[in-house]
């Protein structure tokens, strides 16, 4: 009784005062109590089995979730032994611990833990140790046995099995179709609140481990989701609490930003445990059963929460990330779980760090490394410690990296370098030590520490070959351990306290680093230029030479690479080398990444040379772990093997980050190679080569975003230098793609990758849910669940370097038929890198990237210096008083700039000030009399004019002639292609001049404007459609440079191709130069979004819709295949909408009544659906949104405050929406994530079209926005013949059908009651069934009304420019029945 009572009492311990330390004390006495009735009596018949092992369950999984792992042992010879007097064999016994994971403890990377091998060892011999064994033993249980094998079945041959042959105990391949079969049987087979689905969530769990990697996120995170949802549950039903959801507001260098924070309280298990297993209760528990303790399914829960939030981190969903690891973390916190909290805090301060929030970031990490330092004692693991202190140091030292512009550079560098230098030492400590032997030795244990040697978080380092006093060395391995004996003396307690030799080191181990590590000598270049001075000593072993090793980062080896390590491990079938493999894996990765980082510091302080070195052993450590001083890798065996390919490669995203910085650090010193010593080879890598390492890297890094845009920006920029520049030049990959098709290609992939996965992630979870819902479907995995093949567009890079070229090739053919253009601004230190490599040596502020795409013609590509754009201050319209805006200021509080800080606030510091200028003037004057109404409006104008020269100065000075890439395509091809082709053949035959159409095509579209001096000609002979700009001067070749003055018969062939191009011009300035034109799509890097483009004067009347990126519009676009309509590839597959089927939220909030009285009869004469003055439910909205073609909000703000945006997320058809509220079209961006804003949750929602405002506006001037549109568009619709089409074409069609040359297409389809996704018809049938292109108008899409919308504003900029339109063309259509239920007058 005494025992059970100490133990429950741990319990209600832990429950009452999760912080208080009894909770061990109880329990290790409860164990010695248990441990001294077994040693008295070994037949253990007189001892309550049935309530004593699920005590014992409790004890471990309560210790387990707490970190403390030292009286695992005994508590696991307690369980053999009392499952011995059971008559339970081992076998069985060993796969019920499988079963429920109880062979571990929270958060270690090994699902098998040291302390359970060398126990089952001591009760079962060395055949414990076995792989057959374990096989052996949940060969009964397919889900067992799959679990057990995914978590070692993928360490070995080339990394990962690249074929299906297997000499190892694993007899075939564990694929994820096996995994979700037998999850998906547990789940069938039992309630989700069961063991069989605690098992499930485990095998899901350990799926998206795998995944992770390979560096498979996205489909990771879809198993982590679902690991977490069963998680949920069952936490649900052991849990019961309440929790607050709060805001903390942080200062960060004069940022103000909110943190979202949850108050946890009354954090209970639902039945005490102690209620439960008191004599008195009526717990009754079957030996051969599982069993979940309360504290087993916490752990679960968080390491899902955890997984789910780094993952969502990783794919660059920060709001998701932020939630789920404030979540976790207030969880952890509260019950005192220091793993756990820890690991939260590790993960939210790299949240932080990429919100570009670096003090807070570095507060909680610092919060982090105090909570490891106060409970050293009872986290017990010391691997797992080991590999938390090393992430916090190395974060921190990147933070410090980043904070090094805010002090001195001197000792910013020296401080960042030490806390790398801090985590090199941690993961070089003999703590590390492998398991794995060979032929009898052990791994050697020399790895370089700091100079200082000492000890690591107590470990004594070993022997290192630097000169350097050699510290007193570990020699203990863990075969010289002594085995807890299994029977000691009645005298003294059989478990101890914690010993002097078990925690002295501990309590000193980061104070002794931080000592150690302080004296770091100073090595700073004097020149911290991007070009390293120093002489370099030749030759390619260099860095392995330890006497150039500075900052002691050089590690020593011996004999084993990776492949060798696995091959050798898996080979044994020894359980220990496989569980130390993984551990080998972390540890590489740990120190790579490390090593990635310090060298990047290095070349940011201009030691080149020792940052080469660092690069190249961050290769080293993944390639081989020991080498021999006499077998020294050289430098092309590491450029080989970071360059290998290889299936399934858990170094994939590891090797990305290397290549990337490689290439980066070759091209910053590209033009010092030939000035200074070569230091080793890196030193002149070939451009060739540098390139082909990128599009590894592009390929590698393709479902990590920061990474892969990254890679995709640098790329894009190269491919331009090599089109323009003999000095970069090189063959291209694939014969059909010219320069500006791969720079096009790699610029479109840099823009909204993270939102492009979401897209596609959003879109096959979705179709599964559908096929779900369907009757015949009864498992998550059949096969019509998945999503179809040509939905996977957003996927920007294939699986392998060597179909890349193809799928640039199948990208080019899949685009839509709109011309959409990419926009990008390169500022910091990419814009540092191009002036370097072009020779400029006048400053540059940036350079805007300009990719135009369209199916029918080959890309065009431009980069163009940009031009700060300052406004002039002596202009009285530029001088609003400060002090007038700030007394308005107070009346609305002050505004918040939903970018942050861009390169836009740069070069382009106007635009900020006059938003903030204008919100702080948007509310109406206090007093309202006609003198403060006249100076109201006299600033509300004086922005507008402000805002009108901004627009006017964007153009002129980013864009220049090039301006004219930004307009669409002729609507009527038949006088421009005629027109062009006597111009090309004039300058061909007449000058002599050798022209690209297709810019030639593009440049005549802008009119004559654009049509001005050299520039225009020497743009024309422009080859592989790429232009760069040099500050006024072209970076071409000869060939291309304009004529001078030398040659008289140059000059007349140039005036004489100018006239000729400009009288092309002038015939085609007669026709209408922008209702003749086709659509355009501006697909905007999230760093210019912000700008109204749509409004520069060549744009003003141009049909333009906005797109987060180009996969995005593939996957609106295809969509349709999803909801079962039918495929029809000669179609532009636009979507139609009905205005007239509409759903109006007017004025919810109540305090907007002019804006009621203006539209709330007019919608109802309408016959409109819809509210006004009062607030509706979510469902209501939710049903209007999926049910009504057009959604119409007029109130404050998007309408999120009345829907929340994840509901309209999970809508499948949702309509097209126009939301006439301040911001409703804004986007938040949080540093490198993903831009939050409510146009891009309806079109995750599947709405073709959002209609919303950029910044802040003003009632009475946007109403009368909002009305003229839609009185547009239902003017439109009623020009317009049913189902949409062209009404000449349908009376054309209707006569061919008379005559009965309409050919077989005369059975009527059934139609579905909404028309949002039904293609526009554009051609028609001649009889023979090939399609007639149709010569007519074409029908106006809700976009092209936007234009004449804006003028209706009285303030044309600062209201007018504020509107826009994202989302796709859309047409209008009149849907049959809708017209029937109008008042005739409607009609």
């Amino acid at each position: 009784m005494l025992p059970i009572a100490y133990c429950l009492r741990a319990f209600c311990t832990q429950e009452a005062e999760p912080n208080s330390k009894k909770v061990f004390q109880d329990i290790r006495t409860s164990l010695n109590l248990w441990l001294r009735i077994l040693s008295l009596d070994d037949s253990g018949d007189s001892l309550p089995t049935e309530n004593i092992i699920p005590l014992l369950y409790n004890m471990i999984d309560l210790m387990s979730v707490k970190g403390c792992t030292e009286l695992h042992h005994h508590i696991y010879q307690l369980i053999f032994r009392l499952f011995k007097w059971k008559n339970v064999k081992l076998e069985v016994c060993l796969a019920m611990l499988w079963e429920c994971r109880r062979l571990s403890h929270a958060l270690c990377l090994s699902p098998i833990s040291d302390t359970f091998i060398r126990t089952l060892s001591e009760n079962c011999g060395d055949k414990s140790t076995c792989i057959n064994f374990w096989i052996d033993c949940l060969k009964d249980s397919k889900a067992k046995l799959i679990g057990f094998q995914q978590n070692f079945h993928d360490l070995h041959n080339n990394y990962l099995r690249a074929s299906n042959k297997d000499e190892g105990p694993f007899q075939s391949d564990i694929t994820t179709d096996d995994i979700k079969d037998a999850a998906s049987e547990l789940i069938s087979s039992a309630s989700l609140s069961g063991t069989s689905s605690f098992v499930a969530a485990y095998l899901y769990y350990d799926l998206c481990e795998r995944l992770i990697s390979f560096g498979k996120l996205s489909e990771a995170l879809s198993y982590a989701k679902e690991a977490y949802r069963i998680r949920t549950l069952i936490f649900h039903q052991k849990f019961k609490y309440s929790a607050e959801k709060q805001f903390e507001k942080h200062n960060d260098a004069g940022k103000i930003s909110k943190i979202r924070t949850f108050g946890i309280k009354n954090f209970q298990v639902y039945g005490w445990v102690a209620t439960e297993f008191w004599p008195c209760g009526n717990f009754l528990w079957d030996v051969n059963c599982c069993y979940l303790s309360p504290w087993s399914v916490l752990q679960c829960y968080l390491e899902s929460t955890l997984q789910v939030g780094i993952l969502n981190d990783l794919i660059g969903n920060g709001l998701e990330a932020e939630t789920s690891l404030s979540w976790g973390k207030a969880i952890s916190c509260s019950q005192s779980l220091f793993p756990f909290s820890v690991a939260f805090s590790s993960a939210l301060g790299n949240l932080y760090h990429k919100k570009q929030c670096l003090g807070l970031a570095e507060k909680e990490l610092q919060n982090a490394k105090e909570i490891l330092i106060a409970n050293q004692r009872d986290f017990s693991c010391v691997k797992c410690k080991l590999k938390l202190e090393v992430t916090l140091d190395k974060q921190l030292g990147d933070i410090s990296r980043k904070k090094i512009d805010r002090a001195s550079q001197t000792d910013g560098f020296l401080h960042a370098e030490s806390l790398f230098s801090t985590a090199l030492g941690k993961v070089c400590c003999s703590a590390w030590k492998s398991c794995i032997r060979s032929h009898g030795e052990e791994i050697a244990e020399e790895i370089v520490i700091d100079r200082n040697g000492g000890e690591v978080l107590g470990h004594k380092l070993s022997k290192t070959k630097l000169n350097i006093k050699e510290p007193t060395g570990n020699r203990a391995s863990r075969r010289g351990r002594r085995a807890i004996p299994t029977c000691l003396s009645k005298d003294k307690d059989l478990i101890s306290e914690p010993t002097s030799r078990l925690t002295r080191s501990m309590r000193q181990s980061l104070k002794e680093q931080c000592q150690n590590l302080s004296n770091v000598p100073e090595v700073m270049s004097n020149n911290s230029n991007f070009c390293d001075r120093s002489d370099g000593t030749r030759g390619e072993r260099v860095f392995l030479d330890t006497k150039n090793a500075v900052l002691g980062f050089c590690i020593c080896y011996k004999e084993k690479c990776q492949q060798c390590l696995s091959e050798e491990a898996t080979g044994s079938g020894s359980l220990n080398n496989l569980v130390s493999l993984k551990w080998e894996l972390c540890h590489r990765k740990l120190a790579s990444s490390i090593l990635v980082s310090l060298g990047k510091c290095l070349a940011d302080s201009g030691r080149v040379h020792l940052a080469h070195e660092a690069l190249l052993h961050s290769i080293s450590v993944l390639f081989k772990s020991n080498w021999s001083s006499h077998n020294q890798p050289s430098v092309s065996q590491l450029l080989e093997f970071i360059r290998k390919e290889v299936a399934r490669d858990v170094f994939a995203v590891d090797r990305a980050v290397i290549l990337y910085n490689l290439c980066w650090l070759n091209l910053r010193n590209y033009h010092c190679r030939e000035s200074r010593s070569i230091c080793c080879d890196l030193s002149h890598i070939p451009f060739t080569k540098l390139v082909s390492w990128l599009m590894l890297a592009f390929v590698l890094s393709r479902e990590v975003p920061i990474l892969f845009q990254k890679v995709s920006r640098l790329l894009a920029s190269l491919y331009l230098l090599s089109s323009s520049s003999a000095e970069f030049s090189f063959e291209y990959d694939g014969n059909e793609l010219s320069a500006s098709h791969w720079v096009s290609f790699f610029h479109q992939a840099s823009l909204g990758t993270h939102i492009s996965y979401h897209f596609i992630s959003s879109l096959s979870g979705k179709h599964k849910s559908r096929c779900l819902s369907n009757k015949e479907c009864t498992e998550a995995t059949c096969s019509s669940c998945m999503v179809p093949e040509d939905l996977d567009l957003p996927r920007l890079a294939p699986e392998r370097t060597e179909d890349l070229v193809q799928f640039a090739r199948e990208f080019f053919i899949n685009l839509p038929s709109s011309t959409i253009i990419c926009i990008s601004l390169l500022g910091g230190a990419l814009n540092q890198l191009l002036q370097e490599l072009m020779h400029i040596r006048s400053p540059v502020c940036a350079w805007v990237l300009i990719s135009r795409l369209n199916p029918e013609s080959q890309p065009v590509a431009t980069l163009l210096p940009v031009d700060s754009i300052l406004e002039d201050m002596s202009d009285d319209s530029a001088n609003l008083s400060s002090t007038k805006a700030t007394q308005v200021e107070s009346l609305k509080g002050p505004w918040l700039c939903p970018w942050g800080a861009t390169v836009v606030d740069e070069v382009a510091p106007a635009f900020k000030s006059i938003l903030e200028e204008s919100y702080a003037s948007s509310s109406t004057p206090r007093e309202d009399t006609t003198e403060s109404r006249c100076l109201w409006w006299k600033k509300r104008k004086k922005l507008d004019h402000r805002l009108g020269i901004f627009l006017r100065n964007l153009e002129a000075s980013w864009l220049g002639p090039w301006r004219c890439l930004l307009l669409g395509e002729w609507s009527n091809y038949k006088l421009p292609d005629s027109v062009q082709k006597k111009l090309v053949n004039n300058l061909k035959s007449k000058c002599k001049m050798e022209v690209n159409e297709m810019l030639l095509k593009v440049i005549l579209g802008g009119g004559t404007e654009n049509l001005k001096g050299e520039a225009c000609v020497a743009q024309l002979s422009l080859r592989n459609g790429c232009y760069v700009g040099r500050g006024g001067y072209l970076y071409e070749e000869d060939s291309c440079k304009t004529p001078t003055a030398a040659s008289n018969i140059s000059e007349s062939r140039h005036e004489l191709a100018l006239k000729l191009i400009h009288d092309a011009a002038a015939k085609l300035g007669q026709q209408d130069e922008h209702e003749n034109r086709e659509p355009i799509i501006l697909v905007l890097d999230p760093e210019v979004q912000m700008l109204p483009w749509e409004n520069i004067p060549i744009l003003r009347k141009q049909e333009v819709y906005r797109m987060p990126s180009v996969g995005c519009i593939s996957a609106v676009l295809k969509k349709r295949s999803l909801q079962g309509e039918p495929a029809r590839p000669h179609l532009d597959s636009f979507p139609l909408i009905d205005p007239l089927d509409s759903f109006y939220l007017l004025n919810p909030g109540g305090d907007l009544p002019e804006t009621q009285d203006m539209f709330e009869s007019w919608f109802r004469d309408q016959n409109f659906e819809g509210k006004a003055g009062s607030e509706p439910s979510a469902t209501e909205l939710t049903e209007a949104l999926e049910n009504h073609d057009l959604f119409l909000y007029f109130g404050h703000g998007s309408g999120a405050q009345y829907i929340p945006k994840r509901e309209i997320e999970k809508l499948d058809n949702c309509s097209a929406t126009f939301l006439m509220g301040c911001s409703s079209g804004s986007l938040w961006l949080k540093g490198s994530y993903i831009p939050e804003g409510i146009p891009l949750s309806y079109l995750l929602g599947g709405s073709p079209a959002i209609v919303a405002t950029l910044w802040d506006v003003t009632d009475r001037d946007i109403d009368r926005f909002g009305k003229a549109l839609l009185e547009a568009w239902l003017q439109e619709r009623s020009d317009s013949s049913s189902e949409g089409g062209c009404s000449q074409c349908e009376s054309l069609a209707n006569e061919l059908a008379a005559m009965n040359l309409k050919g077989n297409n005369t059975t009527k389809k059934s139609r579905k009651p909404s028309s949002r996704n039904k293609p526009a018809p554009s051609n028609v049938d001649d009889g023979s069934g090939k399609k007639i292109e149709c010569n007519h108008k074409q029908r106006r899409k809700i976009g092209s009304f936007i234009a004449a919308a804006r003028d209706a504003c009285t303030l044309q900029h600062l209201i007018g420019a504020a509107p826009v339109c994202y989302g796709v063309p859309t047409g209008i259509t009149r849907k049959k029945g809708i017209d029937s239920l109008l008042p005739s007058s409607s009609c």
